[in-house]
């Protein structure tokens, strides 16, 4: 099974985010993450060791197949100038 590599560079920004959450959020966000984890992962014995082992997508595809496959009849500039029109001003920050 293949499965998505991140860049230590990535994990690193999100560590990064994390550390600087209020410890209450970072243990919501553990708690979510857990879950997420939890709800796909079925567990099997094999002798006193866990192994987690999660289910194989109906259709896997990696990014490289997937690359090019978005298909409109739109010219690229068309396809640009509806996502600049769509597009809503929104002038709360985030803090972070």
């Amino acid at each position: 099974m293949s499965t998505l590599q991140l860049s230590d560079t990535l994990l690193d920004d999100y560590v990064t985010l994390f550390t600087q959450l209020e410890q209450q959020d970072q243990t919501v966000l553990l708690d979510k993450l857990m879950e997420s984890m939890r709800r796909d992962i079925s567990i099997s014995k094999n002798r006193d060791e866990d192994f987690y082992y999660l289910p194989e997508p109906a259709n896997p595809k990696t990014l490289e197949e997937l690359a090019g496959a978005w298909v409109d009849d739109r010219s690229a500039e068309e396809i640009i100038a509806d996502l600049r029109q769509s597009r809503t001003p929104n002038r709360d920050r985030v803090k972070l």
